[in-house]
């Protein structure tokens, strides 16, 4: 890459530059992954303290 190219403009003037596409996440998509860690935490503390990991909730 040139010094003055980074690779994020829509217009690039460089045919060997390809800008980087960046896509955020749905809400859906961040809910399930908070969720999912939020799970695992949780079996992680039970197994910590001795709990059954199917009485614990989120």
């Amino acid at each position: 890459m040139s010094a003055d190219c980074y690779g994020h403009c829509d217009d690039c003037p460089y045919t060997w530059c390809v800008p980087e596409v960046r896509t955020q996440p749905t809400k859906a998509a961040v809910k399930r992954s908070w969720r999912q860690d939020a799970q695992d935490e949780l079996d992680e503390l039970a197994d910590l303290y001795g709990i059954d990991p199917g009485m614990v909730r989120l």
